[in-house]
């Protein structure tokens, strides 16, 4: 229907309500439905929404900015808290570009409502691999706080369990980096160095990281460690003594121990540290290991036997030892050895072209 006969009937409401039910009839084929509604004290039309328009809303997904608060992420875009409304029923949220000047509306829970201010286009790019880091750091500090694990390991095993993008992994520190970041969070729930040698040790400090094994084998002050004989007298100061069982077993078998006390790396009110080393001299598993990979350069047809003969030339002690090497080999790489093998090819490697 032409906007012209809309004007010459404007002095019939009834033709004009019946003529746009019409004309939004004939659209009702096309990709989305047009709901039109007529108020009835005037014949102008009033409101022309799309059921769909909820469909079209974008994800927010909420994230956490390196000061640990918290940001919201809506299609690669990070927006920062801003304010809120003066009935205090939405919040304002402002991209983090301080250059862009999109504002998003939504309600308590953080569920968009809207856009605002006079444009919702962005003058920058999305950076989505911005919140794949950052969220990967909190999750780290998250670790640092509650766990006692080696932070180096924390930032390791979050990383390989990211799963980040090409572009993530592209600006993410390098991960010596990410664990010495991790040191204020650690110290967060590490007590304070004690003032006196007169402290309390927790339970947590004395297991090992794993919170499983005894890790302080001694200690001077506390009695369950004191002789209950009569006349022993306890020597004066405080001597802690820390080893795990199996740093113990490999101390008691070792035939040479390595001793040093050293006198400048102390904790405040102590006077020394002395260490004892035990030398760990077991070439078995290097030496099976190396075999194994040398099984890439022999004929593909002996392949097998070497394998079976690598096993058996080792005790029963040791083939239960290396059962789970033997066992992955066997499974991955022993069922198609065509594929790994490079006797009798000229170029085996591929260090030429890096």
């Amino acid at each position: 229907m032409a906007a012209e006969d809309i004007t010459m009937m404007d002095d019939d409401p009834s033709y004009l309500c019946s003529s746009i039910s019409t004309e939004c009839s004939s659209t009702s084929s096309s990709s989305s439905f047009i709901e039109c509604s007529l108020s009835p004290s005037s014949s102008s039309l009033t409101e022309c929404s799309s059921p769909s328009a909820d469909l079209s809303k974008p994800t927010v997904n909420n994230t956490v900015s390196n000061k640990r608060r918290l940001m919201l992420d809506i299609e690669g875009y990070n927006f920062q808290f801003k304010d809120f409304s003066t009935d205090q029923t939405k919040k304002f949220w402002r991209c983090a570009n301080r250059a862009c000047r999109v504002i998003v509306h939504t309600t308590l829970e953080n569920e968009f409502i809207r856009y605002g201010g006079k444009s919702s286009t962005h003058c920058h790019l999305p950076n989505p691999s911005a919140s794949q880091v950052r969220d990967l750091r909190e999750a780290m500090r998250k670790r640092a706080e509650n766990e006692t694990t080696s932070l180096q390991l924390i930032a390791e095993q979050e990383v390989r369990q990211a799963l980040l993008t090409g572009e993530a992994l592209a600006v993410l520190p390098r991960i010596n980096a990410l664990g010495h970041n991790l040191v204020n969070q650690r110290r967060k729930t590490t007590p304070p160095v004690p003032q006196s040698s007169s402290f309390f040790i927790p339970e947590s400090f004395t297991k090992d990281y794993c919170d499983k094994d005894r890790l302080l084998l001694y200690d001077s002050d506390d009695p369950k460690f004191q002789l209950q004989q009569p006349g022993y007298i306890r020597s004066e100061g405080r001597m802690l003594i820390w080893s795990s069982d199996i740093q113990l077993n490999i101390l008691f078998n070792s035939q040479k121990l390595h001793m040093d006390g050293t006198f400048s790396t102390t904790p405040p009110n102590f006077k020394q540290v002395f260490i004892i080393q035990a030398f760990l001299h077991n070439t078995l598993i290097r030496s099976v290991v190396r075999r194994m990979m040398a099984l890439a350069l022999v004929p593909e047809k002996f392949v097998s036997t070497l394998f079976d003969d690598l096993q058996n030339d080792l005790d029963e002690d040791e083939r239960d030892e290396l059962a789970p090497l033997f066992n992955y080999f066997s499974s991955f790489w022993l069922q198609r050895p065509s594929m790994w093998n490079v006797f009798d090819i000229p170029n085996r490697t591929n260090n030429f072209s890096e």
